[in-house]
């Protein structure tokens, strides 16, 4: 057997016996991977090649379907990646100098290196415990600086952002862009919070993570003109010539086609996560695990955070990993994954009481059974 194929079977293997919990990832299903394994795996998309009618087509559809799920007029599948959405919008609202303003990672921020790309980041301030944005500080930085794009980019976000209240201090100075890679998929049935009504004027985001689609970005706006100008970045345009996207790997936007559609018709997927997510905070806190934002109910989105700095978290998260746990190394969770395999709050304490017990050093190799004999239940 080759050395890729040894280490795939290794991989599979270790997912398959244990349970997940990173916040930036999720499972698909079994007709999302076959997409992805589709003959439109080694196809192009253009008019300018031949037999591409079907591949044409399932764009527009899949356009059409994130249209229609996320009540926008506008929709862009072509990026293959939340970050590249992001140096989209960074291409599309800005020049070279230009300040755009974002939070900074120790804040809970995604942390795009815009620099690299010759302009000037400004920082959102915002708290580094509860990662919430100081609203009328950052509305005064970012017209002070005459910052041309604001980016609310969180990828630690327990809690809606004001997104309201930052749009209507900045508008007609900042184009305002909220980044909702984490939350796509609680945004699809309606939870957490609602930025192109709230008045972002683009969303954009991840569609892996509480999205349950394959890896790739999304870009929706009601605006025409921003609409117009993100497509010269991420459409393909012989005329003009190519921007940030030429293959835009079509059995991912099928793959995320079949996402949506699945989605669409699985509305409580968003209260389940939510209800989940709740749940693993307070079962975690009843152990004596200490848990972020028990007076708030833990969270609003799929994830729960750890009341531990990072020289704690890392190594415990090695140790659950030989449980057979998945976290971050920030002490950051998420149930999102585990929601979308079935798992409810039952299953939740379960989890709880074998984190728990790591927590209190009882590892041993019963214990790593125990949770491979629990994850079985749920593998397809």
């Amino acid at each position: 057997m080759s050395k890729i194929k040894s280490l795939l079977e290794r991989h599979e293997k270790q997912r398959t016996s244990g349970i997940n919990l990173i916040a930036s990832e999720n499972c698909l299903s079994v007709e999302v991977k076959k997409a992805l394994a589709s003959d439109l795996a080694g196809r192009y998309h253009s008019y300018w090649y031949g037999g591409t009618k079907c591949a044409e087509r399932i764009i527009e559809e899949t356009e059409n379907l994130a249209k229609k799920v996320f009540k926008a007029k506008y929709a862009m599948v072509t990026s293959l990646s939340g970050n590249m959405c992001d140096l989209a919008v960074m291409f599309a609202f800005t020049k070279p100098g230009d300040k755009v303003a974002m939070m900074t990672l120790d804040s809970g921020g995604y942390p795009l290196g815009v620099q690299k790309f010759h302009r000037e980041f400004l920082q959102l301030p915002a708290d580094s415990y509860t990662y919430q944005l100081k609203v009328d500080e950052a509305k005064r930085i970012i017209l002070e600086n005459q910052a041309k794009l604001t980016i609310l980019g969180p990828s630690f976000i327990a809690f809606p952002h004001p997104v309201r209240e930052i749009s209507e201090g900045i508008k007609g100075v900042s184009t305002f862009v909220y980044d909702g890679s984490h939350v796509l998929g609680l945004m699809a049935c309606g939870r957490f919070q609602d930025p192109l009504r709230e008045g972002a004027e683009v969303l954009i985001g991840s569609t892996h993570k509480s999205l349950y689609g394959p890896q790739g970005g999304l870009v929706l706006t009601d605006s025409e003109s921003h609409y117009r100008k993100l497509n010269e970045m991420l459409g393909f345009d012989v005329d003009e010539g190519i921007g940030l996207v030429d293959n835009p790997h079509m059995n991912r936007i099928a793959a995320l086609g079949i996402a949506l559609e699945e989605i669409a018709a699985n509305p409580d997927y968003g209260d389940k996560v939510v209800t989940n997510a709740k749940a693993l905070g307070k079962a975690l806190d009843d152990l004596m695990v200490p848990v972020k934002f028990k007076e708030k109910g833990f969270t609003e989105s799929h994830q729960i955070f750890l009341d531990m700095e990072m020289e704690k978290a890392r190594p415990f998260c090695e140790t659950l990993e030989t449980m057979g746990i998945f976290m971050d190394i920030a002490g950051r969770m998420g149930v999102a994954e585990v929601t979308h395999i079935g798992m409810d709050v039952s299953d939740m304490e379960f989890i709880a009481s074998v984190i728990s017990e790591v927590y209190e050093g009882k590892t041993s190799s019963d214990l790593k059974s125990k949770v491979a004999g629990f994850a079985k239940k749920y593998v397809e």
